[in-house]
């Protein structure tokens, strides 16, 4: 994929994956984070007891987990919202195509293109990265010290990796700054640290590009499915 398809693709998660719960919901979504239910009918309770018949003329008693709710109509207005609005359903496509994603190249494509700073997702994304980069390694000795203050300019590699996809002013970080942050010398961060600065840049552009060609896939077999 060259430079513009790349930016298309980027551009259609951003608007895909955008967070726009602070707007008007559609029905299905308001029932989903916030049923209106009266409760006054039927109080909720942990555990409550049914009676049933057994079908020997007998009753029989059996816990319930939850209670019967009465759920109130939702339409106040003469015009009701629909039930998803037009945007989000013309996108769910490309959300589709997210959600097949392995947990690695999910996580990064959520945390880059729709901000989504879940802890969960940030783990994910550093433990796939240094996995894959941890075995560029094999064969050379590092010391303790030394591995754990690379290990350490993992996420600030996401950061700078997804900054850099989302500003086209941003300035990347100095190599005395980066030497600071991680308790080096800026002669020990030119000689050791370094190299491997840019290795784990290298490696999550790697990530970015093929998370980016593996949605086109999962969107274009999703299309084809759907024309047949």
């Amino acid at each position: 994929m060259n430079a513009q398809q790349l930016e298309y693709v980027r551009i259609q998660l951003r608007a895909a994956l955008v967070d726009d719960s602070g707007g008007t919901k559609g029905q299905l979504e308001a029932f989903a984070e916030h049923p209106p239910a009266d409760k006054d009918l039927n109080p909720r309770k942990q555990l409550h007891v049914v009676e049933l018949d057994n079908g020997r003329g007998g009753v029989r008693c059996v816990k319930a987990e939850n209670s019967a709710l009465y759920v109130l109509e939702t339409r106040s207005r003469r015009r009701p919202m629909p039930p998803i609005r037009d945007k989000a359903f013309s996108s769910c496509a490309w959300r589709r195509a997210v959600l097949k994603l392995d947990d690695g190249p999910q996580s990064w494509v959520r945390y880059c293109y729709g901000f989504d700073l879940d802890f969960k997702h940030q783990t994910a994304i550093c433990q796939y990265v240094w996995e894959k980069y941890s075995k560029s390694l094999k064969g050379i000795k590092l010391q303790a010290r030394v591995k754990k203050r690379i290990i350490s300019l993992v996420w600030l590699a996401a950061q700078d990796a997804a900054a850099k996809n989302s500003n086209d002013t941003y300035k990347e970080y100095a190599g005395s700054a980066l030497g600071r942050l991680v308790g080096a010398t800026q002669q020990a961060w030119s000689k050791t640290y370094a190299p491997h600065w840019e290795g784990l840049k290298h490696a999550f552009q790697l990530l970015d590009e093929y998370s980016i060609y593996a949605v086109v896939v999962n969107f274009s077999a999703a299309r084809e499915e759907a024309v047949i």
